[in-house]
């Protein structure tokens, strides 16, 4: 008998928080809809931004993509009026994936070696035109002497 009692009160309480989530799905529902309708926003469009967001920050992050919770909220105003609509994106990370770190890693390698490059090709340069205006200069000073030696 005890536990039919026990039973009972456990039966209740699972219909209360059934009857206080499905509220609250319905209040975030028409939340959802106002703001959309706010913000001139399709619920197609959102979806779609949701998962274009998704997939990117997937590239990088191992994510929980069950908990994840993208919605238009309103900005509050300093005032305590609402003001604009904002995106808020609520995005669980499990892990850096390993590759992104190393594809990062080796961006930098190849970078800072473009960098060697173009600075060894400035230097070869700089050489290149010294030795081009030291030879006309020297070439210069001949014609002059030559030049010279012609009018005596």
């Amino acid at each position: 008998m005890f536990e039919s009692i026990i039973a009972f009160f456990k039966n209740t309480k699972k219909s209360e928080k059934n009857a206080n989530s499905s509220k609250d799905a319905a209040k975030e529902r028409l939340h959802l809809v106002l703001m959309q309708d706010r913000a001139n926003v399709s619920a197609d469009f959102l979806d779609l931004m949701r998962q274009e967001i998704i997939d990117v920050i997937k590239k990088y992050i191992e994510i929980d993509e069950k908990e994840i919770d993208v919605r238009l909220t309103n900005k509050q105003n300093t005032d305590g009026t609402t003001g604009a609509p904002a995106l808020y994106a609520n995005i669980p990370i499990i892990n850096i994936k390993q590759e992104a770190k190393i594809k990062e890693k080796q961006e930098a390698k190849e970078e800072k070696k473009v960098i060697k490059e173009a600075k060894q090709i400035i230097t070869e340069t700089k050489e290149q035109t010294k030795q081009e205006d030291d030879k006309e200069k020297k070439d210069n000073k001949e014609d002059k002497k030559a030049k010279e030696k012609s009018e005596k």
